[in-house]
Formats: structure tokens, C-alpha cells, sequence
């Protein structure tokens, strides 16, 4: 554990040492309120801004959720690659995976690009009280580099989780997991340290065997150990300011080497697995400012983030891979009003600096590289009746060194136009809505694993001399993407009894990525020759004419009913992805690191607030066979999964709030991997990591 950590943990531990006398003294104060947990909310109301979409935290923690895959599972849109490895998750959004995305945790951008078969977000879904995904054109003030889209978290406050009236609170909490044999604990002490301040420690602790898929097989490598910490201060609303101050950090320990690839794959360099000796952690600070003062033109928000990712590998060589970023932004958003017509005007800039370093301890190589980028950005929201517009400009100045000799650098303008009818309004509620944005990457790195391929003066490979060169001439185009989507929306009230609601909505989408970056050096002592724009004319060994551009294009489908305590949800998506080369995109060859091909998925759910203290759940998930597959490689088989869901506060011990949960997955023990997770070819099979059997969760948490 590295000094970070060990520091975060003893501030952690301290606080939640010193909770039971804090607790106590907390006994005599007067809640105005029933002490209890909030109950799952059932309702669903059409939603505010189209273009932005959060994810159900509701539900994630009816069927527990630890992981990506635990948090996406709801939303067809969003695929997790290997979803039975945590240190292998990546986040797929309509088939583009996440070095693609931007993707921000308290307003810190997340740039790490460690090892392309790491995972580059070790999360704890228990921390966010928001997640929001911008699947289309991302807004100017989403941040740089959303070529595929953005999400960002936002973590939990401790007024957030007081209960009414309270001034000091705790959560204790056990976890465990049958498909795995996972057992976890979750501590947690949180209090107002005056009538705007608040103090937040947490830390989750969990360890596990390697995991059972359906049928019975077990999946190699798949065991290891995983700890979270949070430590947050948040002054909120003091005389129109706002102060939130966080630290967070994690450590991953286990997994094999190739960590989204399958096991046998793993084996065929001999020793590859790396004996599952390996350690990924991170660490984030975060500070947010804001000041809103009783003046519509002034709401003013300020983030400035430190963050390091780090992959540590243990093999016949003792190597560190890692990324530290640090970056800040800068933001005013002023409210007016020009005839009938309402804005919200959102200016700024922001600036981000991602190193990204290699040192074998064995041998003392050590390699650097590192890129920057700084945006100035205009976004204008505006409300005119039944109609409402939003566009903006950003403008991003890049600069680059990679293996700190090769410079690139340049600049480039993203807009976006963005717009929702309200054709009909009231009981029958029907919105048409259209939108269009570019997104600019300019300043990306290579994995940091990969610093080591770069070549040396003299360096040969194959018994000929190699050298390294970006672009044309030391030029290279930047990345860009176009987004665009339209659709309806229709939400109605008292549809079929009073008191009900329901809703459905139809997106179509396509993006587009041209001048995307590829790089050599794929494969056991294959230098890293080039960096070069996919439409480049040249061509190395073997290579083909690359002449088309990335795109994703589908369609999603999503609609709800309820009633009082009833809620039913459906989502349908489908997408079509071509690579570069024009065929369908996969996991692994041309085509690695942009996306993954998936098939037709369908989810259903639904939920019953039985009583206040009782809530019920079923899940079916549906994926069809994915025919449409690259030359040579079989088709991915559809599969088919079902849940259940109980919660329960038992009322008798309701003051203390103590709230069990389970949940039964995949029922029928299907045996199936997700679609976008790494398939590879072994011995002319097929091969790819699969996902668990049925799996019976069980967690208790005590709040006092």
C-alpha cells in the first residue's frame, strides 16, 4: 500500500474509531422525523433535458451494486467489457468504449491509459448520488475529448445520508456474494460539524475467489481483493458559498496480466497470467468551489483536481505503469431573460496536464511522456415556451511530447446545436427533440505500459533497424467526432386509471469518428513504430488500406408504466459499429481500443413497494445473437437472464434502520458472456471471459 493510501486510511479509520462516543451523544437529540431508510421511489416523471440521462442509483442498490457492471446493467446503451474481471471493466457506450469517452468523478477528469487490457475506472457505486450520461453531443461545457460521449459522477455529501434532524450518523454494512465467494464489509461515520459543514469517511473492504460462471465452471484468475476509501468535507450554502473537499482512493489486488482477455489466452506467452501478482490503485483529490449569491447573473463554480492511476506488475520483472493528471474549471453560468425567451449562459475554460510514466525496477528503465490541453467554451440553454435550444463553442489548444522527444501540438473548434418541441403539453405530454455536436482530441497518450516499446538508437527488430514516427512528417490530425440524434418522446398521465402514468421514448443516433490514432507494437517485443491517422495511405507489414471511419449508428427504445406502487420499465438498443477498416468493430486486432460489436439487447424491470418497509424486484434481460461479426470469426450467441430482488427493513428494529437485502441472478444458471467483452481465438476456438451463474447476494446494513 503506498503512502497515500496508508495516510487515507488512517484518517479514515481514526474518524470511525472515535464514532461510537459520537454516536452516543447523538441519543438525545429530537428528530423531527421517523428514523428510518428512505424507501425505493417508484415514480418516474418525464425527463427535464433529453440529451442527458441518469442512471437509476435506486435500483442499482436494490440488486447491490459493487462494480461498472453491477450499475450499468439497467441501461442497454451501456455494455461492460469483461464483466466478471473488475480489473478488466470498461465502460462501452453504444459500442465505443471509454478511452473514447470523457469521463469525470467530482468534476476530475479521468485520463488515465494505463494498459489497454486494464480497466481505467475502479468505482464504488455506494459513494455517487449521481451518475449522468451524455450518450449524443455532449454540451461545450462537458469537458474535451467526448468523442463517444461523457459520463460523471458526483459523490455523496454527509448531509446527504443524515436522516432528518440528525447531527451524527453511522452505516455499518456485510456483503456476500455465492458466484464468487465474496465477502465484504462496508464502515462508514459521517456528521455536520456546524449547521453548513459536514465530515465524511467511508471505506468498503471486500475479497473474493475466483468465480463460478453457469454450468459450474470456474474462471481462472478471477480471484483477488478490492478496498475503497472516501474522505469528504463539504461546507454547503455558508453566505452564498460552497466548499466541497475530497480525497478518494482504491486498490484493486489479483487478476491476471491481460485482465479484460480470457484466461486461456493468458497462457500463450508463458507466464503471461503473471502468477495474478498484480496491483492497479488510484487516488483523486477534488476541490469544488461555488458561489451563488442572490444575483441571477453570477452562479460561479471553480474544480480543481489531482488524480494517479498506477498498474504495478510482478512478473519475472518487477514494472510500473502509471497516469497522473491535474486540472482545473473555471465556470460562470448567468440567467436572464430576453423578451419571452429564458437563457442560462454557461462560460469558462478548462485545463488539464496527464503524465503518463513506466519504470521497470528490475532493469531501471523509466520512460515519460506527457500531454496537455486548455479550452475556453460559451454554452447557451434557452427556454422560449413550448421550445427550448442549446448551443455552444468550445474552443481546445493542444499540446503534446510523446517518449518526451516527439512534440505535436494545434487547436480546433467543437460546436453543438441541440433542440426539444414540446408539441403537446399537460395529461398528454409529446416532445420531438434533434441535436448535433463535434468533439476534438487532440493531446492523447499511449498506454503508459507501453512506454517501454518505444525504440532506441541502434534498437532492431526482426533482425532489421526500427525507429518511430508521428504522423506525416511529425504531423498528425487530431481526433474528431460528429454526434448526432433525434427522436420522440410521448408521457402521458391517468392512462388507463387515475392515478397511473407511462411513457415511451425512440432515439436514432450515428457518430462518427475520423482521423482516429492508431499505433504499432501489439504483441510480445513489438516496438511502437508509429503513430498515424487511420486514413494515413501508408501501410505497415501486412496492414490494409484503412479508408473508412468509425462510426456507431442504431436505435433505443425505452418506456415505463406505474402505478402507486408499481412501477414497469422496458429498454431496447441497437447498434451497428465499423472500425476503421470497415468491418465490425471487435475487442481484439484493427479494431481493439475503439470499440465492440454487441447484439440487439432488451431489459426488463419492474418493481413493487409491497409495504413502506418492503420492496420487490425482477429483472429479464435479453441479448440476441450477434450475426454481424468479422470475417472469419463466429457468430457471439444470444443468452437470456433472470433476477429477483427483496429489500426489508424489519419495523421492529426500524429506529436503528436496519435494511437486508438479496437478490437471486441468472436464476437459471445461464451460461454466456457479454457481448462486448474480449473474444480471442486459442487453437482455432474461440475463447472469452465468462460472466457469473447464478449468484445468490446477500447484504445487511445498519445505520444508526
Amino acid at each position: 500500500m503506498n503512502t497515500y493510501l496508508k495516510r487515507l486510511t488512517l484518517a479514515v479509520t481514526t474518524l470511525m474509531t472515535a464514532s461510537p462516543g459520537l454516536v452516543m451523544a447523538n441519543n438525545d437529540h429530537q428528530h423531527t422525523e421517523k428514523n428510518s431508510l428512505p424507501t425505493i421511489q417508484v415514480n418516474r416523471d418525464a425527463p427535464i433535458n433529453t440529451f442527458e440521462r441518469d442512471v437509476d442509483l435506486a435500483s442499482a442498490e436494490l440488486y447491490q451494486a459493487k462494480t461498472l457492471n453491477d450499475l450499468f446493467r439497467l441501461d442497454p446503451a451501456i455494455r461492460v467489457v469483461s464483466g466478471a474481471t473488475r480489473n478488466g471493466q470498461k465502460i462501452v457506450l453504444r459500442g465505443v468504449e471509454d478511452l473514447n469517452l470523457n469521463i469525470q468523478i467530482d468534476g476530475a477528469r479521468q485520463g488515465a491509459n494505463l494498459f489497454h487490457h486494464q480497466g481505467r475506472l475502479q468505482i464504488d457505486p455506494a459513494l455517487y448520488k449521481q451518475v449522468r450520461v451524455f450518450s449524443g453531443s455532449a454540451p461545450a461545457d462537458a469537458g474535451p475529448g467526448a468523442l463517444g460521449g461523457s459520463v460523471q459522477f458526483e459523490t455523496v455529501d454527509a448531509q446527504d445520508w443524515l436522516r432528518p434532524g440528525e447531527r451524527i450518523g453511522a452505516r455499518v454494512g456485510g456483503q456476500y456474494e455465492s458466484a464468487r465467494d465474496l465477502g465484504g464489509l462496508t464502515t462508514s461515520v459521517y456528521g455536520q460539524l456546524d449547521d453548513y459543514t459536514g465530515l465524511l469517511a467511508y471505506m468498503r473492504r471486500t475479497q473474493n475467489s475466483d468465480l463460478r460462471a453457469g454450468g459450474g465452471e470456474t474462471v481462472p484468475s478471477t480471484a483477488g481483493s478490492h478496498n475503497n476509501y472516501l474522505l469528504k468535507l463539504s461546507m454547503l450554502d455558508r453566505n452564498d458559498h460552497s466548499l466541497r473537499i475530497s480525497a478518494q482512493a482504491s486498490e484493486d489486488l489479483g487478476g491476471q496480466f491481460r485482465a479484460n482477455f480470457p484466461d486461456a489466452s493468458n497462457q500463450l506467452s508463458g507466464g503471461s497470467r503473471a502468477s495474478d501478482n498484480q496491483r492497479i490503485y488510484e487516488q483523486r483529490q477534488a476541490i469544488n468551489y461555488g458561489y451563488n449569491p442572490n444575483d441571477d447573473r453570477i452562479d460561479l463554480q471553480v474544480t480543481l483536481y489531482h488524480s494517479e492511476n498506477g498498474l504495478n506488475i510482478i512478473r519475472a520483472e518487477n514494472e510500473l505503469a502509471l497516469t497522473e493528471s491535474y486540472g482545473m474549471n473555471l465556470f460562470n453560468t448567468s440567467r436572464f431573460s430576453l423578451g419571452a425567451s429564458q437563457h442560462a449562459l454557461t462560460y469558462g475554460s478548462d485545463y488539464f496536464r496527464d503524465e503518463n510514466r513506466y519504470r521497470n525496477r528490475t532493469t531501471g528503465d523509466a520512460r515519460s511522456e506527457f500531454a496537455l490541453n486548455h479550452g475556453v467554451y460559451l454554452q447557451d440553454r434557452m427556454s422560449y415556451g413550448p421550445v427550448r435550444l442549446s448551443g455552444g463553442l468550445r474552443y481546445d489548444s493542444y499540446y503534446s511530447r510523446l517518449d518526451n522527444q516527439y512534440r505535436n501540438a494545434g487547436d480546433g473548434w467543437s460546436p453543438n446545436l441541440s433542440g426539444e418541441w414540446d408539441v403537446l403539453t399537460g395529461q398528454q405530454q409529446v416532445t420531438l427533440f434533434a441535436g448535433y455536436g463535434e468533439s476534438l482530441r487532440g493531446s492523447r497518450l499511449n498506454q503508459a505500459y507501453w512506454l517501454s516499446k518505444y525504440p532506441r538508437p541502434g534498437q532492431t527488430f526482426q533482425g532489421l533497424p526500427v525507429s518511430f514516427e508521428l504522423g506525416k512528417n511529425g504531423k498528425i490530425k487530431p481526433e474528431r467526432a460528429m454526434l448526432q440524434e433525434a427522436g420522440v418522446r410521448w408521457h402521458s398521465d391517468d392512462l388507463f386509471t387515475s392515478n397511473d402514468h407511462a411513457g415511451l421514448e425512440l432515439t436514432f443516433y450515428r457518430t462518427e469518428i475520423k482521423d482516429y490514432w492508431r499505433t504499432s507494437g501489439e504483441g510480445p517485443n513489438r516496438p511502437t513504430t508509429f503513430f498515424r491517422n487511420a486514413q494515413d495511405p501508408r501501410l505497415g507489414p501486412g496492414e490494409l488500406p484503412f479508408k473508412h471511419h468509425i462510426y456507431s449508428e442504431g436505435y433505443e427504445l425505452r418506456g415505463h408504466w406505474g402505478l402507486n406502487r408499481v412501477l414497469m420499465e422496458a429498454a431496447y438498443s441497437h447498434n451497428k459499429l465499423r472500425g476503421y477498416d470497415g468491418l465490425p468493430a471487435d475487442t481484439t486486432g484493427a479494431s481493439a481500443r475503439v470499440g465492440s460489436s454487441v447484439g440487439d439487447k432488451l431489459v426488463l424491470n419492474g418493481l413493487w413497494q409491497a409495504q413502506d418497509n418492503l420492496a420487490l424486484g425482477y429483472t429479464f434481460t435479453g441479448v440476441e445473437k450477434l450475426r454481424d461479426v468479422r470475417p472469419g470469426r463466429p457468430e457471439k450467441p444470444g443468452y437470456i437472464t433472470h433476477d429477483l430482488q427483496v429489500q426489508w427493513q424489519p419495523a421492529a428494529v426500524a429506529k436503528q434502520a436496519l435494511r437486508l437485502t438479496a437478490a437471486l441472478e441468472n436464476i437459471f444458471d445461464t451460461r454466456y458472456a457479454d457481448h462486448a467483452t474480449v473474444r480471442d481465438v486459442v487453437s482455432g476456438e474461440e475463447v472469452t471471459t465468462l460472466d457469473a451463474g447464478r449468484n445468490l447476494r446477500l447484504s445487511a446494513e445498519w445505520q444508526f
